[in-house]
């Protein structure tokens, strides 16, 4: 019986020298609650808009009409100059250009041409006794045209010759209005929807 006492009290003691020496466990770690992200709102893009089209393309601004004064010339005779003044016309005579002054305008060319028609009934121009072949005769502007280089008077109206020497004068005087301006080459005249030519031959 002591034998199974004993055998008793070293069991209990082996226990308890277990439990004393056994490390004592740690708890199991609690798991750390990981934040979900949130959804994080996307900035937003603001995109350029569109720039409005205009509804019509502007149009073309016409040519101003110049502010300062202008001047044209116009075209009368010296008679018997032979060429001395200017170009040499008709019957030994000169073509000579004079500066006047115009209102200010884009249709340079219709008034040099008016400037030169409204001196009739002057036969000569101011005291400079230049001789206007045009001084009998009472025309107006119909219409101006400019095409491939050429201008096309034609005016109405009555038209008198002085004689046989006026007819290159009248010619030369209405041509020269127009060939002064670098874009034109040429010049075609009608009087009353006839072509000068043919009416100075009738006046002749």
């Amino acid at each position: 019986m002591i034998a199974n006492m004993r055998k008793v009290f070293t069991y209990f003691l082996f226990l308890i020298l277990l439990t004393t020496c056994a490390p004592a466990l740690a708890p199991a770690p609690t798991e750390t609650a990981i934040p979900l992200p949130t959804n994080t709102a996307l900035p937003t893009l603001a995109l350029p808009t569109d720039t409005p089209i205009p509804a019509a393309l502007p149009t073309l601004a016409p040519t101003a009409i110049p502010s300062k004064p202008q001047t044209v010339l116009i075209y009368l005779v010296a008679v018997g100059d032979n060429g001395a003044s200017g170009e040499m016309i008709g019957c030994g005579d000169s073509l000579v250009a004079v500066e006047v002054a115009i209102e200010p305008t884009v249709a340079v060319l219709r008034s040099a041409l008016t400037a030169l028609l409204n001196l009739a009934p002057q036969m000569t121009y101011g005291q400079s006794g230049l001789y206007n072949a045009l001084y009998q005769s009472n025309l107006q502007i119909e219409s101006i045209d400019i095409v491939d280089r050429e201008a096309i008077l034609r005016l109405t109206g009555t038209l008198i010759s002085g004689g046989e020497c006026d007819i290159p004068r009248i010619e030369a005087q209405l041509t020269a209005i127009a060939l002064q301006f670098s874009s034109i080459d040429s010049v075609t005249i009608y009087v009353n929807g006839t072509l000068l030519s043919d009416v100075l031959d009738l006046r002749g």
